[in-house]
């Protein structure tokens, strides 16, 4: 059900017990208001794409992520991070030339080291414009992807999901601070390296018992939730792997940011691609159906 200001303000002056306004009556369980201000910012989109993965699946992860990008309204703001090893922030405003910043998977950057990285602050921040078309060469994004990794049979692509989380969350809390964006994390298997490490590349070790649920990787992805939450960002967290991933550890990040969890067995699956392209669905009004900085 949809209300205006104005319609609810005339609505509040006739308020009685036999005439209760529609939120308070149980038969309406979700209330939209449309406010006559614009928006104070455009959507933000950040990728944080895992690319330890086979070909056939990257590249379907790839085809995906780049239909999405037809369905994010145009005036909306696009990012990449790639990680493995290591993880990669991309520069997608620099046309002229790949450029990307590199943070070590093994190491844990605080909020300050990963302005200072990227160059950024809060006083040098540029406003957004609402309305204003996204740049071009953010459709190339998926250019910058990084090869994919041979290993040994007998070990686990290295993966700094950890950090990769991190740098995205201190990148946003930046950027786009209180303003409504999106963190989609795209997974091929459970963190390897670094902070949030859920099992090490090893194959003999098992990735997890109930002896050790609770163990710091854990309390790595809830220090992450709170910054996220405190910035009214969400998590989204898209899994293609047959084995586990490592869902337990890090389901505080969408569970605790109205965030959602899609699990499948590859990126090459039409479950993934069904349930990840729906994410763009639009009303009548053309407008994205979910939410931004939502409470």
């Amino acid at each position: 059900m949809r209300h205006t200001v104005k319609s609810i303000l005339a609505e509040a002056n006739y308020i009685s017990n036999t005439n209760l306004p529609a939120e308070l009556l149980p038969k309406y369980t979700t209330l939209e208001y449309t406010l006559s201000r614009p928006a104070q910012a455009p959507p933000v989109f950040l990728f944080v794409v895992n690319t330890c993965l086979d070909a056939d699946d990257l590249k379907a992860l790839h085809d995906a992520l780049v239909v999405s990008l037809s369905l994010i309204p145009p005036y909306a703001l696009v990012g990449l991070i790639t990680f493995g090893t290591m993880t990669q922030v991309h520069e997608l405003g620099y046309a002229e030339c790949s450029k990307s910043y590199v943070f070590h998977g093994g190491k844990e950057y605080t909020q300050k080291q990963i302005q200072d990285m990227l160059g950024l602050s809060m006083t040098t921040r540029a406003a957004p414009c609402a309305g204003q078309p996204m740049p071009q060469q953010s459709f190339g994004a998926a250019r910058f992807l990084l090869p994919v990794q041979q290993f040994a049979n007998d070990k686990r692509a290295l993966r700094c999901t950890g950090v990769a989380v991190s740098v995205a969350v201190g990148l946003l809390e930046t950027t786009f601070p209180n303003m409504g964006a999106c963190i989609m994390v795209f997974v091929g298997g459970p963190a390897t390296e670094g902070p949030g490490m859920v099992v090490s590349n090893e194959l003999k070790e098992p990735i997890r018992s109930h002896h050790d649920i609770e163990r710091d990787s854990v309390k790595h992805y809830k220090h992450a939730v709170k910054r996220v939450s405190n910035n009214g960002h969400a998590v989204d967290l898209f899994a293609g792997c047959l084995d586990q991933v490592g869902l337990l550890e890090m389901k505080s990040l969408p569970n605790s940011t109205n965030g959602v969890i899609v699990l499948s067995d590859l990126f090459a699956t039409s479950i993934f691609k069904q349930s990840f392209l729906r994410m763009f669905n639009k009303d009548d009004q053309d407008f994205l159906q979910m939410g931004f900085n939502a409470v």
